[in-house]
C-alpha cells in the first residue's frame, strides 16, 4: 500500500505529505502502521529507530514513537523523544503534548498546563486525538498536585470532544465528583463575572475573553493584567485572571484572585463568602488544616506499663486481631497492644438497655505499645493528637505510667474532614446494622458542632470559632468558614449541626431557595442543599436529582427524588412520565443512608414498576446489596429469588448478578461460595459485632454451607440451565 501524498502528515503540523519536510521519508510509515495495528509495539519501535539514525528530520515517526512510549510508559525514552521533537519542530503541538506527559511525570504541573494549552493554540480546528489522551493524564497530575478545579478543567476538553472515546475522562471526572474528601464549591468552575456597562475598557475586556475562548491563556493573561493595572479592584477582570489560574494550574495564584474577589464589595455578600472559601480551600493545607502531633513517652518495662494503661479509666484496649493490623509501614513491627483514648472517665457500669451515642466518649487518639527494639527503648507511641488535646493525652500517660519520659513531635498538618470526624468509645457491642447506625449518628449529632467551632485554623486568625464569634473584623471569615461546612455532605447529613454552628459563631444561616424552572437548572452545585423543590415540576427535578447524585450530594438527591415520586407516581400516564417517576424511585433508594428505608423504597419502585410494565432488575441488584450489608438472610434470599423469578433467562441481568457477589467477596470467578477466612468473614453473619472503638461495623462470621455443584449460573457458564426448569441460581441459606 502505496502512501497518499495528499493525506494529512501525521507528525502533527496539518500539512500535507506532499508539501510537508516528512516527504522524503514517508517510504516506510505502512509498515510502520501495520506494525502499531497489529500489536507488534517493540518491533515498531525498532523500526522507527532505525528510520530516525537515516532521516533525522522524520518528525511523523518522532510523533508515532512518542505514542508508542507514552502507552508503555517509557518516561526516560519519552523525554528524549519529546526534546527531539521540540528542537526539530518548536511549535509542532504534538511534541508540545508530549512534553505536557513528560512533564505531567515530573510532576512539574505548571509546565504540563503551558505546554497543552500551546499545544491546543497550534492545532488550531483539527485536534489530535492525542492531545486528548495527554488532557486526561494532565488533569489526574494536577488532582495529585491539590489543583482540583484545574483538574475539571482539562478533563472537560476530551469530554467535549466529538468522536473522541472519553470514557476515561468520564470516569476520572466521576470519581472527582464523588469523592466526599472534595468540598462541593470546588465541583463547579466559577462562572466568568461579566463587564459593567459602559465602561471604558470594554473593548480591551472583550480582547481578553476571546483570547481566553481559544485557549490563549498567555496572552489573555497579560490583557487581563494590563486591565488591572488600569481599572484595580474590578470583579470582571479578576474573575478572568481566576479563569487563566485555573488554567495555567497555579493554585496559589487562584487563591490569590479568589481572596480579591471575596473583597470586591460591588459583589452579593454570599458570592464574597463563597470566594473566600475557596481561596481558603484551595489552599487548605494552610488555610484550613489543624495541626496534630505524636505524642512518645519512654519507659524500661514493658509489661508493667501495659498493665497501667489497662488499669486506667481513660483507655480501652483494642482487640489483639485490631491491633495486629496498626503498622506505620508494611515492614514496620506491629505493636504489641493498643488503646483508645478517651477524652474523659469511662464508666465501669454500663446503662441497662440499648447503649446511647450521644453519651459516648470521644476517641482523642489510638495510643500503640511497643517493646524493646534494637534501636529503641520499650515505648508507647499516640498518633495524630490533635494539638489542642496533646496535653489531655500526656496527662492520660503521666497518671498511669509517672517514671516515664514523654516527647511531643513537631505538630503537622492534618486534614479538615479528618479533624472533624471523631470516634466514639463504645462499652458495650450493637446488636444489630440499625442500632450501629444509629449509636454512630446520635454520637456525631452531639459531637460535630462542638468539634467544628473549638479548632484553631489560619482562616480564622489562628483562632477557633468560638473565639471570633463577636469579632466583626472576623464577620466574612466566619461566614467563609460556615460556607465550606455546608460544602461538605458529612455536614448537611447531620439535621440541625449546621444550625447549632452557625448560632455558635453568630453567622446569619443561608436563605432557603424556592427556584421555579427556569432557574433551577442555573443554580450552582453548592446550593442544592438548600433547595425548596416544592415550586419544581418534573423534568427540572430529574435534572437535578440527577446532577445532585452525579456530584455526591446524596440528601439532594434524596430530596429532589422523593418529591419527583410524589409529584409524577400518582399521576404517571404516559411512557415518559413512568420512567421518570421510576428513575426518581432509584435515585430515592440510591441515596438514602439508612439501608432498611432504602430496601422500602425498593419495595415500592417494584411495585409501581410491575404495575407499569417497567424492567425493575436495577432495583433488584440495589437491593441485593444492601440485603448483604445489613446481613439481612431473609431479604437476600427472597431478592435472588425475586431475580430469578423475573429475569433468569436474562444474561445481562444474571452476568451483573455474577459480578455484584464476586465484587462483595460472596462467590468466586466460578460461582462457587467463598467461605468465611476469619472472625468477621462472610457477609451474611448472625448478630453483628463491634469492636470496641471506631466505626467500622463488623458481621459475625457466616454458617458454613455446602457450595453447589453448578455455582451461579450465567449464559457463558459451562454448566447449562437444568432443563425441567429448577433453579438456576444457587446462593447461601437457599437449601
Amino acid at each position: 500500500m502505496s502512501v497518499d501524498p495528499y493525506a494529512i502528515c501525521p507528525c502533527g503540523n496539518g500539512k500535507k505529505i506532499k508539501f510537508c519536510k516528512c516527504k522524503d521519508s514517508v517510504g516506510q510509515m505502512d509498515q510502520v502502521l501495520r506494525m502499531v495495528e497489529g500489536g507488534q509495539v517493540v518491533p515498531a519501535l525498532d523500526k522507527l529507530r532505525s528510520i530516525l539514525e537515516k532521516h533525522s528530520d522524520a518528525a511523523w515517526a518522532l510523533a508515532i514513537r512518542g505514542r508508542l512510549l507514552l502507552g508503555l510508559q517509557e518516561l526516560e525514552s519519552l523525554a528524549d523523544n519529546a526534546e527531539r521533537f521540540i528542537r526539530l519542530q518548536p511549535s509542532n503541538p504534538l511534541a508540545l503534548t508530549q512534553r505536557a506527559a513528560v512533564s505531567v511525570a515530573k510532576g512539574e504541573m505548571q509546565v504540563a498546563t503551558d505546554s497543552l494549552l500551546e499545544a491546543f493554540n497550534e492545532s488550531g480546528q483539527n485536534i489530535d486525538s492525542f492531545l486528548m489522551d495527554v488532557a486526561t493524564l494532565v488533569a489526574m497530575g494536577l488532582v495529585q498536585n491539590a489543583s482540583i478545579l484545574s483538574a475539571r478543567l482539562f478533563a472537560m476538553l476530551p469530554l467535549g470532544a466529538n468522536g473522541y472515546d472519553s470514557s476515561e475522562a468520564q470516569h476520572f471526572m466521576a470519581s472527582l465528583d464523588n469523592s466526599p474528601m472534595i468540598n462541593h464549591l470546588l465541583k463547579n468552575i466559577p462562572d466568568l463575572i461579566e463587564c459593567p456597562e459602559g465602561v471604558d475598557w470594554q473593548e480591551r475586556y472583550d480582547e481578553a475573553i476571546a483570547l481566553l475562548d481559544v485557549n490563549k491563556v498567555l496572552l489573555a493573561q497579560d490583557k487581563f493584567e494590563s486591565l488591572r493595572r488600569t481599572a484595580p479592584g474590578q470583579p470582571a477582570i479578576l474573575s478572568g485572571l481566576l479563569r487563566c489560574a485555573i488554567w495555567r494550574g497555579d493554585t496559589e495564584r487562584q487563591s490569590e484572585m479568589a481572596r480579591q474577589l471575596s473583597a470586591a464589595e460591588g459583589l452579593d455578600l454570599v458570592e464574597r463568602q463563597r470566594y473566600l472559601a475557596i481561596a481558603a480551600l484551595l489552599l487548605e493545607r494552610d488555610e484550613l488544616a489543624p495541626k496534630s502531633a505524636t505524642v512518645r513517652m519512654e519507659f524500661k518495662d514493658v509489661e508493667q506499663a501495659e498493665m497501667a494503661l489497662m488499669a486506667s479509666n481513660r483507655t480501652k484496649q483494642l482487640e489483639p486481631a485490631q491491633a495486629s493490623r496498626l503498622r506505620i509501614t508494611e515492614d514496620s513491627v506491629p505493636p504489641r497492644s493498643a488503646f483508645f483514648i478517651a477524652d474523659r472517665e469511662l464508666s465501669s457500669e454500663l446503662a441497662e438497655g440499648e447503649p446511647k451515642g450521644a453519651d459516648a466518649a470521644v476517641t482523642l487518639c489510638i495510643a500503640c505499645v511497643f517493646g524493646r527494639q534494637t534501636d529503641q527503648e520499650p515505648h508507647v507511641l499516640a498518633y495524630d493528637v490533635s494539638e489542642d488535646q496533646v496535653d489531655s493525652v500526656k496527662a492520660v500517660f503521666e497518671s498511669a505510667i509517672p517514671e516515664g519520659t514523654i516527647e511531643v513531635k513537631d505538630p503537622l498538618p492534618t486534614p479538615l474532614l479528618s479533624e472533624l470526624e471523631q470516634r466514639p468509645i463504645r462499652l458495650e457491642n450493637p446488636k444489630s446494622m440499625e442500632e450501629f447506625t444509629r449509636y454512630n449518628l446520635d454520637f456525631s449529632l452531639a459531637n460535630t458542632a462542638k468539634r467544628a467551632c473549638e479548632l484553631n485554623l489560619k482562616l480564622l486568625g489562628g483562632k477557633s470559632l468560638n473565639d471570633v464569634a463577636n469579632d466583626e473584623s472576623m464577620a466574612l471569615a466566619r461566614a467563609a468558614y460556615l460556607r465550606i461546612l455546608e460544602g461538605y455532605e458529612r455536614f448537611q447529613s447531620l439535621e440541625g449541626v449546621l444550625g447549632q454552628i452557625c448560632e455558635a459563631g453568630n453567622v446569619e444561616p443561608l436563605p432557603v431557595l424556592t427556584p421555579d424552572d427556569e432557574e433551577a437548572n442555573m443554580l450552582p452545585p453548592a446550593d442544592y442543599f438548600r433547595i425548596d423543590p416544592s415550586k419544581l415540576s418534573a423534568f427540572p427535578l430529574y435534572y437535578l436529582a440527577s446532577s445532585a447524585r452525579q456530584i455526591g450530594a446524596k440528601n439532594a438527591a434524596r430530596k429532589f427524588a422523593k418529591r419527583l415520586v410524589e409529584l409524577q407516581a400518582p399521576t404517571a400516564s404516559t411512557e415518559e412520565e413512568k420512567q421518570l417517576a421510576y428513575e426518581g424511585y432509584l435515585v430515592w433508594m440510591m441515596s438514602t443512608a439508612a439501608p432498611v428505608e432504602a430496601i422500602g423504597i425498593g419495595k415500592e419502585a417494584m411495585v409501581f414498576a410491575k404495575k407499569h410494565g417497567l424492567n425493575f432488575a436495577s432495583v433488584l441488584m440495589i437491593q441485593m446489596e444492601l440485603c448483604l450489608m445489613t446481613a439481612d438472610q431473609e431479604g437476600f434470599r427472597s431478592t435472588i429469588m425475586e431475580i430469578e423469578k423475573n429475569y433468569g433467562s436474562d444474561p445481562s441481568v444474571m452476568a451483573r448478578v455474577q459480578q455484584i457477589l464476586m465484587q462483595l467477596g460472596v462467590i468466586r470467578p466460578d460461582g462457587s461460595l467463598r467461605a468465611p477466612t476469619g472472625p468477621g468473614a462472610g457477609p451474611m453473619g448472625g448478630p453483628a459485632a463491634m469492636a470496641g472503638g471506631g466505626n467500622d461495623f463488623v458481621p459475625a462470621p457466616a454458617p458454613q454451607s455446602e457450595p453447589a455443584s453448578e455455582g451461579l449460573w450465567t449464559p457463558d457458564s459451562p454448566s447449562q440451565p437444568k432443563p425441567d426448569g429448577g433453579s438456576k441460581l444457587w446462593v447461601p441459606g437457599m437449601d
